[in-house]
């Protein structure tokens, strides 16, 4: 038996994430929202109690859905480099399966008000870690160029970030095979050539 509640909320939350990603967190009201939903605004809140909860909402929940799917690949036995590759193509994975969400985990999350704000870059900081821990794994095994792994983690995903922005679903290529292709190009440029 589906549960309502669960299913009316989760159905606010992509209705707030197409929203917020078409007009921007800030231009987006809870009424706009409510009839969007197809409900009255007062139900809205037997939900969420106010407009950042949503955004709050929408933004763990794709946290949570690139730590879930990346960090067992970080943490994994593969070859360095194969590993980074494994890592973009699952960010380009998880960023284009949230594509609606994105605008909130690239850049509306900054509305957050504190503590949630703080909270919030924490967890990026500790994803981009991962990055840079596999950089400066593949530097130390003179794998990679001796390069500021922060610099290079920066990089890589602020290019794998704003795939949102031109990914066609009816394109012709999918996001195995964007990610594949971002994965080999972003980590050649790395490799050590002696």
């Amino acid at each position: 038996m589906t549960d309502t509640k669960t299913s009316r909320k989760e159905h606010i939350l992509e209705a707030a994430a197409k929203l917020f990603s078409e007009q921007g967190y800030a231009s987006v009201g809870m009424r706009d929202l409510a009839q969007a939903v197809g409900i009255e605004s007062s139900s809205l809140y037997s939900h969420f109690g106010k407009k950042e909860d949503i955004l709050w909402d929408i933004a763990l929940h794709c946290a949570q859905d690139f730590n879930d799917t990346v960090s067992p690949i970080a943490h994994s036995d593969l070859h360095t480099k194969r590993k980074l590759q494994e890592m973009i193509i699952a960010h380009v994975d998880v960023t284009l399966r949230n594509r609606l969400a994105a605008p909130i985990f690239t850049t509306e999350w900054r509305i957050l008000s504190e503590p949630r704000r703080s909270q919030y870059a924490n967890l990026r900081d500790e994803y981009e870690k991962m990055f840079r821990n596999v950089i400066a794994k593949g530097v130390e095994e003179n794998l990679f160029r001796p390069i500021d792994e922060k610099f290079s983690a920066l990089t890589i995903l602020s290019a794998l970030n704003w795939t949102y922005l031109w990914y066609k679903p009816e394109g012709e290529l999918t996001p195995n095979q964007i990610g594949e292709t971002l994965a080999q190009m972003l980590t050649d440029g790395l490799v050590r050539t002696f």
